[in-house]
């Protein structure tokens, strides 16, 4: 017997067959199928065997036909079943698809079944919901690196009009202790507040050079920051609202040394979308 299993997915036909299959049940089945197929036009279709003993001769025949003129107009069908002949079944017509087009799942494996069938759905779903970049951060040390991850946010940036900031965040002596752990935030010495502003006066120094070393001709914004590098750039991504935060790194495979670095924290830390740029050995 075949029978609809009732779902509530929009894009997805899904079908139980039972027992040994005549040709009365495919006069009966296959118009409704075919309608179903017509009204969703690229529809995914789960087949489920459920103590499924095979096909008369007359109705693997109708099988056979209906396959041909319908298995190119579904987007993905997955069988699942039980027996090792229906997974055989479905390696069989798989030269016949293109490829990942069908896939056979045990029945104990039923719900990847239906993950895989919803995969592009959801995909395209998340796809409709992206929204464009509406403020990218890079965060820069003044490095060559940094230089790289500046252009490619630039070109970002300019496809999708989005504004750009320049962070740089430099080590503030004020923040560390013994002075703020004791409480003796007022007592530091004038020494180390001069010391402080002068890191403070160089870095902006640093990041007007940069930016005119730059050479680019789209509307940018700069920030100097003094304090601890994970915890401030985080903060500034989550107070200005920024949807892409670069980074720029010396090459590819050193991309693995990442896991306890700045770029690691802030992508743990914070709903930026985080990008590294690496550049070649021969840019360096």
């Amino acid at each position: 017997m075949l029978q609809f299993i009732p779902i509530i997915d929009e894009n997805i036909i899904a079908v139980r067959a039972s027992g040994k299959l005549t040709h009365e049940d495919y006069q009966r089945f296959l118009p409704q199928l075919e309608d179903e197929i017509n009204k969703l036009q690229k529809a995914s279709l789960l087949l489920e065997f459920d103590n499924f003993s095979g096909w008369e001769i007359e109705a693997a025949k109708d099988d056979f036909k209906f396959a041909l003129k319908h298995l190119s107009e579904l987007d993905r069908i997955a069988v699942v079943g039980d027996k090792a002949w229906e997974h055989w079944m479905v390696l069989m017509i798989k030269p016949f698809l293109p490829f990942g087009k069908s896939q056979y799942f045990n029945r104990e494996n039923l719900q990847d079944a239906w993950d895989w069938l919803r995969e592009k759905q959801e995909m395209q779903k998340a796809a409709e919901q992206l929204r464009p970049y509406k403020h990218i951060v890079v965060a820069v040390d003044f490095s060559l690196q940094s230089i790289h991850a500046c252009k490619r946010a630039i070109e970002l940036a300019k496809s999708y009009k989005a504004s750009v900031t320049l962070l740089n965040v430099t080590r503030e002596m004020l923040a560390y202790p013994p002075y703020d752990d004791m409480g003796m935030y007022d007592t530091i010495p004038e020494s180390l507040k001069e010391q402080n502003q002068q890191f403070m006066e160089s870095a902006e120094s640093q990041m007007v050079a940069f930016v005119a070393n730059l050479k680019i001709d789209y509307p940018i914004e700069t920030q100097v920051l003094g304090g601890e590098k994970d915890l401030s750039i985080t903060s500034f991504l989550a107070t200005k609202k920024a949807d892409l935060v670069v980074f720029g790194a010396k090459k590819k495979k050193g991309i693995d040394k990442l896991s306890l670095s700045t770029p690691h924290y802030v992508q743990n830390h914070s709903r930026c979308e985080l990008l590294i740029v690496p550049i070649p050995d021969s840019s360096l």
